[in-house]
């Protein structure tokens, strides 16, 4: 293996650890946007649209992280890239 392969592998597991944390807080708050939306389906006859728009965007997130630790892809994710749109599946 070259230096220049060398590097870039360890470049790829730094990213790779931190797209995990990302990951992990980012399924923390699809939780989260769930009990607050049967929150506030109880009281409501609709959840809150803007929380549905973001969940869906968080869930294309989710989607581009695994892709990229499973070398799916070799696209980083936000912050080195825009955030994903609800509709970018």
């Amino acid at each position: 293996m070259h230096k220049e392969q060398r590097e870039q592998h360890l470049f790829r597991i730094f990213f790779m650890i931190l797209f995990w944390l990302f990951l992990r807080f980012s399924l923390m708050a699809t939780g989260l946007i769930s009990l607050i939306q049967w929150v506030v389906l109880w009281f409501q006859d609709e959840p809150v649209e803007s929380l549905v728009t973001f969940a869906k965007s968080l869930g294309v997130f989710q989607a581009q992280i695994l892709a990229y630790l499973t070398f799916a892809s070799n696209e980083k994710v936000f912050p080195f890239t825009d955030w994903p749109r609800a509709d970018d599946q």
